[in-house]
């Protein structure tokens, strides 16, 4: 009780003044050592005779005559990175993006976008992982039910397009760049509508899964997001999203970048009618050929400049070197040889010692090794009888598998090793050769956006089986992940480089308590923040970066809530 005391202040109201009361608690700045004090709870409502009571206990430490007096510390809630997350949906408007659904279904779906980045977890936990938050506390315990979140998904799916088309808006002028690339999510079980086997990359090929495909802006900020069968192709999806940037987002001027899974005649073709501008990868086989073709006499040039281009047939390409490219294509290639070199004398001595195989079963096996080694091409295999007379490529024999390095080949892959090719409508007067390696380079963009939504948004695996709820559950992750990345630009401004998600966590354990004050008959209760060791080094934190004065107001406007 002795670092406990009533501090007096004054406030002003319509020219008046009168006198506010709060109990205080003192404490020394662990980095100074000054005496600073923190308020705990506003006494001004008490009747005098129980905030006489209050002070005289607080100064003598005895019982007054009015009844004994009890300062209590009641339930804790998490906490300040709920709250920034609250203040950062108002802050961004996502009640008018999402305007078709009712205030109630808002606050259901802010609840779900919350459990995405604080704690992810099934609808069915939801509840439970958020009763300990002030959203538990402040929602009526409906907008956290099971049927009522699903009921609250299937509406949101309803909404599915029109709410990416107000996000569109909000985000205002047209974007420069429109970066697109598509990913894999895979299920858990095999009922789940639209769930296909296809190119998993996630490497589950043993699960159903979908593709979803995403739009960010030149700044990181998703734009738009759609979900097709587990079974489609990269490029198939290219001309529905250009459609959709110029039909449904309004989008007319822009350049569309994407990678070489994207590249097709088709495609570009579909890009040119819209309007768009361009920047793809060329396709691998493609690449192959044109930089072999074109660039050998260059080679030198290119590798000490970066950069080469050429124009053939009225199309721009642009030719660049990563060296971290090259570094894992040559890791990737001396493994490959490597594996390759160990199956092939395996694969040697089992076809002398035996009549195992045939010439042409031989000759395929030996293929398949080097295909599946990815170094099909920089071997020369030769197959011969090791018994007397001819042989018939159909009959079993013992053969004789020789095999060597084709040297002429390997030098010419290693010439392209960390080279790639990009295809551009730019002209070169408004985009020189380094500024389309640069657009290009931004897709790592998308690439960072997907590594946040499956792991620290936890998009996978997927549970919900109906294709509504399916799209609903990308939607809530996709709104996710765009407050993040908006929150991550302002933070990246304050110098600060954690992932957004860890630091919301790490805010979390800041929390509200609950203070009671008790004298008598007389009843005063207020939430106010655990202000510890480590509660005064989050809030100390939130203050650096800019959102605490958000963060305090989002709590002081919930206290009478709270206190109800």
């Amino acid at each position: 009780m002795s670092a406990l005391f009533i501090k007096t202040s004054w406030g002003h109201y319509k020219g008046k003044r009168y006198p506010q009361y709060h109990l205080a608690e003192s404490y020394r700045d662990p980095e100074t050592g000054r005496p600073r004090h923190r308020l705990l709870i506003n006494l001004t409502k008490l009747p005098p005779h129980a905030l006489e009571a209050v002070r005289q206990a607080l100064r003598t430490g005895q019982v007054p005559a009015s009844g004994p007096v009890q300062v209590k510390a009641g339930d804790k809630l998490r906490g300040a990175g709920v709250l920034a997350i609250w203040s950062a949906w108002k802050r961004y408007g996502m009640d008018e993006v999402l305007a078709g659904l009712t205030r109630a279904e808002r606050a259901s779906v802010l609840a779900m976008v919350v459990q995405r980045i604080v704690e992810p977890g099934s609808k069915l936990s939801l509840k439970e992982r958020l009763q300990d938050t002030v959203l538990a506390r402040h929602f009526a315990p409906k907008r956290l039910d099971e049927d009522e979140l699903y009921r609250v998904m299937d509406r949101l799916h309803a909404e599915f397009y029109q709410v990416q088309q107000r996000l569109r808006e909000r985000e205002g002028a047209a974007p420069v760049l429109c970066l697109y690339d598509i990913t894999s999510t895979y299920f858990e079980g095999r009922k789940a509508e639209d769930g296909e086997y296809g190119y998993s990359r996630d490497k589950r090929w043993d699960r159903y899964q979908i593709v979803i495909g995403l739009v960010l802006n030149q700044d990181g900020v998703p734009l738009a997001v759609e979900v097709w069968p587990g079974a489609t192709a990269d490029r198939t999806t290219v001309v529905d999203r250009v459609k959709a940037l110029k039909e449904r987002f309004g989008i007319t001027r822009a350049v569309f970048v994407g990678d070489g899974g994207m590249y097709s005649e088709a495609n570009v073709a579909a890009l040119e009618e819209a309007g768009f501008d361009y920047i793809l990868g060329v396709d691998w086989q493609r690449e192959r050929v044109l930089l072999e073709e074109h660039a050998p006499q260059q080679f030198e040039v290119f590798d000490r400049v970066g950069v080469v281009e050429w124009e053939q047939d009225g199309v721009r390409y642009v030719g660049c070197v990563s060296e971290a490219r090259r570094q894992r294509a040559a890791e990737r290639r001396e493994a490959g040889m490597q594996k390759a070199r160990e199956k092939l004398e395996q694969l040697a001595r089992v076809a002398a010692g035996r009549r195992i195989y045939r010439w042409t079963r031989l000759r395929a096996k030996a293929e398949q090794i080097l295909k599946e080694a990815g170094v099909a091409g920089l071997w020369r295999v030769e197959i011969s009888p090791l018994e007397a007379g001819p042989v018939d490529p159909e009959q079993k024999a013992k053969l004789r598998l020789h095999f060597e390095v084709d040297q002429e080949a390997l030098r010419r892959r290693m010439a392209v090793e960390g080279k790639y090719l990009l295809q551009t409508s730019l002209p070169a007067e408004r985009c020189s050769a380094r500024d389309v390696d640069q657009c290009y380079r931004s897709l790592q963009k998308v690439e960072r956006a997907f590594r946040h939504i499956k792991s620290f948004l936890e998009i996978r695996p997927v549970y919900h089986w109906r294709r509504r709820r399916i799209r609903a559950h990308v939607l809530i992750c996709f709104l996710a992940y765009y407050l993040v990345r908006k929150m991550e630009l302002e933070l990246r401004a304050q110098g600060e480089v954690r992932e957004v998600e860890r630091i919301l966590r790490n805010w979390d354990q800041l929390e509200l308590v609950e203070i009671r004050v008790e004298v008598g008959d007389v009843h005063r209760r207020e939430w106010q923040w655990s202000l510890g060791k480590r509660g005064t080094e989050i809030q100390s934190e939130i203050q650096r970066l800019g959102w605490w004065s958000e963060v305090d107001a989002q709590a002081r406007s919930l206290r009478t809530t709270l206190a109800s």
